[in-house]
């Protein structure tokens, strides 16, 4: 288990998705625009910028096999981004109905569709209607009671878990007709028309829901809640397990193999939880290890280090130290600020990104 490899942006990280061979990142520097980095060799230069939106960018996903970006922001609008023949990504405008800010947006795993999670106490599941030729929406509302954070897809491609204000953590199905197949009988349920509930759970200790995760195999469901808990809910054993983290609230978590969870947050440290029988159990503190590699090994390039010095001390509302990562003040971990999203890699279950309000964009393995 360890770092990869760290990329430092002069700008706060606010979201960041990968394309399939990782040549390519997205991410957004804490405004309305999205930058889309080329690698080459050991630098990252600036392809593109999509400015489409008029306010924030609130999360960004990249669908690995059809290569379409979503993006979602607190203009309460949605774009599915596709590139054409000349290298152009082109905006398709996604009629989400919703009168507050969208707040993440995920691709199903079979990519015909997307959830889009809101401010308007709903979540928009998001499908192509061939007959108008764009992108359509059908609202999950349910007992959902406040502002949606969080959202994740089951590896049916039905199921849908999500989490919010209200302090809970719901799996709702998300079954559109015509274009999903009727899913297998589950622990979740069996009939599974749009919008039926499958399980409910409250954080411990009524935090507000930050992230979500499906197991695997899809049996079970993981979230993280502001009372700087873990909890993961198994409905075949009626089991419900939480587990306290030692410091500050996670915020974002993955579940990359069947009996390992990785949380991470405010601490800005990746922190890996492993089964331990019927409980899980913190193993590992990721990146402590990796202190001498603290310096970035790929930076995007810039034109004028001066310059950069300044815009970094002004976007991150912090002084910006040139000099080497050992400098007094500095954290153990290599993020220096709060971890505000993470992702599983689709191709390696072995491996995960992270991205910060440090400008810093990370890969690591959990592999033992």
């Amino acid at each position: 288990m360890g770092l990869l490899d760290e990329y430092n942006f002069p700008f706060c990280v606010t979201a960041h998705a990968f394309n399939k061979d990782k040549t390519q990142v997205a991410v957004c520097p804490n405004s309305n625009e999205v930058h889309i980095y080329q690698r080459s060799g050991t630098q990252w230069t600036l392809g593109h910028v999509l400015a489409e939106h008029d306010l924030r960018v609130t999360s960004i996903d990249w669908a690995p096999r059809t290569n379409r970006l979503v993006t979602c922001s607190q203009d309460k609008n949605a774009y599915v981004w596709t590139q054409d023949a000349t290298g152009t990504w082109r905006p398709t405008l996604v009629h989400l109905r919703i009168q507050r800010a969208a707040t993440q947006a995920k691709w199903s795993p079979q990519e015909n569709k997307f959830a889009v999670a809101s401010g308007d106490k709903c979540v928009a599941v998001c499908y192509f209607g061939e007959d108008n030729d764009w992108w359509v929406s059908k609202h999950i509302k349910g007992p959902i009671a406040s502002t949606v954070l969080c959202v994740a897809w089951h590896p049916n491609n039905v199921l849908l878990a999500c989490g919010g204000t209200d302090m809970k953590a719901r799996v709702l199905s998300a079954y559109i007709k015509g274009v999903d197949e009727k899913p297998i009988a589950s622990a979740w349920g069996e009939r599974l028309p749009f919008n039926t509930l499958c399980g409910e759970f409250a954080a411990p200790s009524g935090g507000w829901i930050h992230s979500v995760a499906f197991s695997p195999d899809g049996e079970s469901v993981a979230f993280v809640s502001h009372d700087s808990s873990l909890t993961v809910a198994t409905p075949a054993s009626e089991d419900v397990v939480s587990v306290r983290a030692p410091g500050l609230p996670f915020v974002t978590l993955a579940w990359p193999t069947a009996d390992t969870i990785v949380a991470a947050g405010h601490d800005c440290s990746p922190m890996v939880y492993t089964r331990d029988g019927a409980s899980w159990r913190l193993v590992k503190r990721l990146g402590e290890d990796d202190r001498s590699r603290r310096s970035a090994t790929a930076s995007p390039s810039s034109g004028n280090s001066a310059f950069n010095l300044f815009r970094q001390m002004d976007s991150r509302n912090q002084p910006a130290r040139p000099g080497s990562a050992a400098d007094g003040g500095s954290l153990r971990s290599i993020h220096q600020n709060t971890i505000t999203e993470m992702h599983r890699d689709p191709t390696n279950d072995a491996d995960i990104s992270t991205s910060g309000l440090d400008g810093k964009l990370a890969q690591w393995s959990i592999r033992a």
